[in-house]
């Protein structure tokens, strides 16, 4: 399926370009035309774009089906025309930028378009369908435009509508009227100007001539386009309405400014699943202020298809003003997320002189993934971050895939002049020559700054194997009793150990795993290193490892744990071959790895993960970045019945974040009298304490004031702890999203304990103390208010039960007024 159709003309400006030498008007030829413009906004955002329309059998006509081609717009819908020539337009510029056009149309082709001309299948197949008023000034094109839109929204497409009132093209502004209000009637979407919306409701005052608009045709949503000042938006039912300011540039053309903010608007509710209904109240201004930077863009250069910006430079534009991060709806509030653009793997995690260092998987360019980089934060106690420049870029090795950090105290790298300073390792990946197979090579960078800059080893790459294709994600530790640095590799269905002494050259050591663990999925992201059971004397090494999506498997990514021996040539696994030992039972906690260089005193394992599954990471229903990591979290061995087995808890610094603080205790609740705690913050912990003995499930369910519900529930005849978020709010941009998953807890004392962090779109279950962990994304209709907790039937007792709401680590970086100066919901 198709994002966006557009039908319409697509014509040539003619756009002013300076005087000849003998004093005439220059004019250079640009490709422009009101819809063919907004598809291809849409397709320079990323999105899949097709374009209905005619042009000339001329040198202009290929020119621009040429140029829709290149900017990834599919012009099948585009037909030629041999009586009549290309539309041109002459673009008369004031010194404001503002502009004026005289149009070549006695016909054009684009007025000739005849219904038999589309392939019903182009129709059918979109989730919006775009056009104008352009194409309904004259006969035959009007009819088919008309017929078109009908049909789409038939098929169930969204229906977009720019008035975009020429006056030069229409023989009867009366006409005119009764047509755009044809138009209006389709239409779910609406972008006007101010004199647009003058010329149609005869009113002057926005927030009543877009109420008229709303009244009469039942369009969902109205953009008055304000110019350099911004857009009214009026949205849903009732009064809703936001006022969101634009952005100053330095303005040179705005020819294509309208169109470009409407392929912003669009990319925006594409990103959001195209459901307008489901829209948060609170979401509209950062949309709108997308689509205003994504309009400013365009008027900084001349012509519209030209001017048209990249993601990232919107996201600059819209970053350079200041943004609330604790405004997003989806946006963790205490778990770290990059300010923009695409995060995944955790990497090259160390800890130097007072700060912690995250550095993990980035594409700077996109929400999607892409080129990997290593984007970078610090921070002094694993729950503030400042987020500080790309680290590592790639080069003509190739991408930076993932990898880890250490301090080489020593200089054994000879680096550091005598000092000490960070060393990471980790993977190039590129092709290689005169094939399309992947390419994985090890390589080292390092820093003598506190990691503030990085500079890549000249003798890069440092480690490769030509018979490996996956040969990936270096994990490297000192082992002071051999004197040795120690790195573990992630080779497709094993790990393969090397020796170094100096951290450039590298000898195999052995290997592990072909036959051990799960194998459902490639391995990725090893982490090495011992730790006390229980905190006595006594040791045991843990070997983590990542295993990726496989297509075959609902449950996507996961991480799967080893527990056995190391004496720094061969790890051995204590449990059978057989034996799956998982991180994490829930969905989204995967390439977890942990901080080198802790220091010895403070004593303790802390592992990080990228909290998402690669079943559906690029889809996630965030817009301006995808992507955080899950709770820094110390990791424990324990005894268990005769078993060694892993528990990992949040590092006690979270606690900081208490706000304030709810206690209860001895509650009964049942189906008909369930515990019900009302709260205006999304943001919370819950402790609680569980007698099961009554052997009926529990539910504790967190809900919004919309249809969202997540359920937290605890089976006692199964002893299954478990997370139901088939109700949780936006599911559908995947089928495996929506699913009810859990694991086996066996209580204690005949109670379980649960300790939940709720954090807007995610939340983390740990149950007795860290034996079990859930950690599962959700994405809420709207905030969550409250919490229920009650039985499937019978009765259960509720021991203690803790609340507390937690303070955001976001601070606003400017007043909201500069957001939005006005809104009204």
């Amino acid at each position: 399926m198709v994002d966006i159709t557009a039908i319409g003309e697509v014509l040539i400006d003619f756009t002013p370009a300076g005087m000849s030498e003998k004093g005439e008007q220059l004019f250079e030829c640009n490709p422009g035309g009101a819809p063919a413009n907004v598809v291809v906004v849409l397709s320079k955002l990323g999105k899949s774009t097709a374009f209905i329309g005619k042009v000339g059998e001329d040198q202009f006509g290929e020119y621009l089906t040429q140029i829709l081609l290149e900017n990834g717009v599919n012009t099948k819908g585009l037909v030629k025309e041999s009586h009549a020539n290309t539309t041109l337009a002459f673009v008369h510029l004031k010194e404001d930028g503002d502009r004026s056009f005289s149009f070549y149309r006695n016909p054009g082709a684009d007025m000739l378009l005849e219904i038999d001309d589309i392939d019903p299948e182009q129709i059918k197949d979109t989730k919006i369908f775009h056009f104008g008023s352009v194409s309904m000034t004259h006969e035959p094109s009007a009819s088919a435009t008309l017929k078109a839109c009908i049909q789409a929204k038939e098929n169930g497409a969204l229906i977009s509508f720019d008035p975009n009132l020429r006056p030069a093209l229409w023989e009867d502004l009366e006409q005119a009227k009764i047509k755009i209000k044809e138009g209006l009637v389709l239409a779910d979407i609406v972008k006007i100007s101010e004199e647009e919306l003058q010329f149609i409701t005869g009113l002057t005052d926005l927030e009543e001539g877009s109420r008229q608009i709303q009244t009469q045709f039942k369009v969902k949503v109205i953009l008055v386009t304000k110019a350099e000042k911004g857009c009214f938006v009026r949205f849903g039912s009732g009064s809703k309405w936001a006022d969101v300011p634009g952005f100053k540039v330095h303005t040179v053309d705005t020819t294509g400014a309208g169109d470009a903010f409407l392929g912003g608007f669009l990319y925006q509710l594409i990103e959001r699943g195209c459901s307008i209904e489901r829209i948060r109240d609170e979401d509209w201004i950062p949309i709108v202020s997308f689509a205003n930077a994504v309009g400013a863009l365009v008027t900084t250069r001349k012509g519209a298809i030209p001017a048209i910006p990249t993601y990232q430079q919107v996201i600059k534009l819209v970053q350079s003003t200041g943004v609330d991060l604790s405004k997003e709806s989806y946006r963790p509030q205490f778990h770290y997320s990059p300010p923009a653009m695409w995060m995944n793997d955790p990497n090259g995690m160390v800890y130097f002189e007072g700060e912690y260092h995250l550095l993990y998987q980035h594409h700077p360019e996109s929400t999607i993934w892409g080129p990997m980089h290593w984007g970078h934060a610090v921070s002094k106690d694993l729950v503030n971050w400042e987020t500080l420049p790309v680290a590592l870029s790639p080069d003509h090795n190739g991408a930076i895939f993932s990898g880890s950090a250490v301090v080489d105290w020593k200089n054994t790298s000879g680096l550091f002049d005598g000092g000490s300073g960070l060393v990471a390792i980790f993977t190039h990946a590129d092709i290689y020559p005169d094939s399309d197979r992947p390419r994985q090579r090890q390589s080292l960078a390092y820093s003598k700054d506190k990691g503030r800059s990085w500079t890549l080893y000249s003798g890069n790459p440092i480690l490769s194997d030509i018979e490996i294709t996956d040969f990936r994600d270096p994990k490297i530790f000192w082992m002071e009793e051999d004197g040795v640095w120690v790195m573990a590799l992630a080779c497709g269905d094993h790990i393969r150990f090397y020796r170094s002494a100096n951290l450039k050259d590298w000898d195999f050591a052995s290997e592990f795993g072909k036959s051990d663990g799960s194998h459902y999925g490639v391995w990725e992201c090893p982490d090495l290193f011992e730790l006390p059971i229980d905190g006595s004397n006594q040791k045991k090494w843990v070997l983590i490892v990542s295993i990726g999506d496989n297509p075959d498997y609902p449950e996507g990514s996961k991480t799967q744990y080893f527990i056995g021996s190391f004496d720094g040539w061969k790890f051995v696994n204590e449990n059978t071959p057989d034996t799956v030992l998982w991180l994490d039972e829930g969905r989204d906690n995967y390439a977890a790895v942990s901080w080198s260089d802790i220091p010895e005193e403070d004593g303790r394992r802390v592992i990080i993960g990228w909290m998402s599954n690669w079943k559906y990471a690029n889809y996630t229903p965030t817009s301006s970045w995808r992507g955080a990591m899950t709770l820094p979290r110390v990791l424990s061995l324990t005894n268990r019945n005769g078993s060694v087995v892993l528990t990992q808890m949040p590092v006690q610094e979270i606690e900081k974040l208490r706000k304030e603080s709810i206690s209860w205790s001895d509650v009964a609740v049942t189906q008909e009298s369930p515990f019900i705690h009302k709260t205006n913050d999304d943001l919370l912990e819950i402790e609680i304490d569980i007698d099961i003995r009554s052997g009926d499930e529990v539910h504790i369910k967190l809900r919004s004031s919309g249809q969202s519900e997540t359920i937290i529930g605890y089976d006692p005849e199964r002893e299954w702890l478990f997370i139901d978020r088939s109700k949780s709010g936006l599911t559908d941009f995947n089928s495996s999203f929506a699913c009810k998953h859990g694991a086996r807890v066996v209580p204690e004392n005949g109670s379980i304990k649960l300790r939940i962090w709720l954090d807007r779109s995610v939340v983390e279950v740990f149950a007795n103390e860290g034996l079990v962990a859930l950690t599962d994304q959700i994405f809420p209709d709207k905030p969550i208010d409250n919490v229920w907790i009650n039985t499937e039937t019978g009765r259960a007792e509720l021991n203690s039960l803790h609340i507390h709401t937690l303070h955001s680590i976001h601070m606003p970086e400017c007043n909201t007024e500069q957001i939005a100066r006005r809104v009204n919901v």
